[in-house]
């Protein structure tokens, strides 16, 4: 097993580089769930709706598993708000419409964050909100960054930390939270689980 008692619930390579980066070292164990959004929700009711039922997912997976006693499941979701959530592309056209929606103004990133201690069951639930700032490209700055494989993957079809980062003027609150963790919400829960 792991060195450290962490489960990321999640298959994103981004928020394991940032738990990598920050010293915690998880096992990733990553279920399938429907991401089908309450119809309604806000920003940051989506994101921690879904980052539950990603950690919940895993919980049911590990929890009469003894060997994972003691672990603590971290599971997250992030989307992009710009008058509606804005999760991965769906295509190239896609991918052109939430890049043109947000150039030349601000939007959102929201990060969802469920912890679950598998020994006890008991769970909680945050959110992270930073407001990005984006500089006014043009149509052919589009067309040419989603020529690339970067924007497919992505909330808001961006990577903040990738070729994309030209195109960002200022971000108000937390980076991290832009690539996908806002480590420093969850930086204290962890810390009985990485000792």
């Amino acid at each position: 097993m792991s060195e450290h008692k962490v489960i990321l619930a999640s298959a994103s390579p981004r928020r394991l580089e940032i738990m990598n980066k920050h010293g915690v070292h998880p096992l990733v164990l990553p279920q399938d769930t429907d991401e089908h959004l309450p119809d309604g929700a806000g920003m940051t009711e989506a994101v921690e709706a879904l980052a539950a039922q990603k950690a919940r997912a895993c919980y049911d997976f590990v929890k009469d598993d003894p060997s994972y006693d003691g672990y603590l499941i971290v599971g997250a979701d992030t989307i992009v708000w710009k008058d509606e959530i804005m999760g991965k592309p769906a295509d190239a056209d896609d991918a052109f419409r939430m890049l043109d929606r947000i150039r030349g103004t601000f939007h959102y990133v929201v990060t969802g964050i469920c912890l679950i201690d598998k020994s006890s069951g008991s769970w909680s639930v945050m959110s992270d909100v930073t407001m990005v700032h984006c500089v006014n490209y043009t149509d052919e700055d589009i067309r040419s960054y989603i020529s690339t494989a970067e924007p497919y993957d992505k909330a808001g079809s961006y990577a903040i930390q990738g070729y994309f980062g030209r195109y960002i003027d200022h971000i108000e609150g937390d980076y991290e939270n832009v690539v996908g963790l806002p480590f420093y919400r969850i930086e204290s829960a962890l810390e009985p689980y990485i000792k």
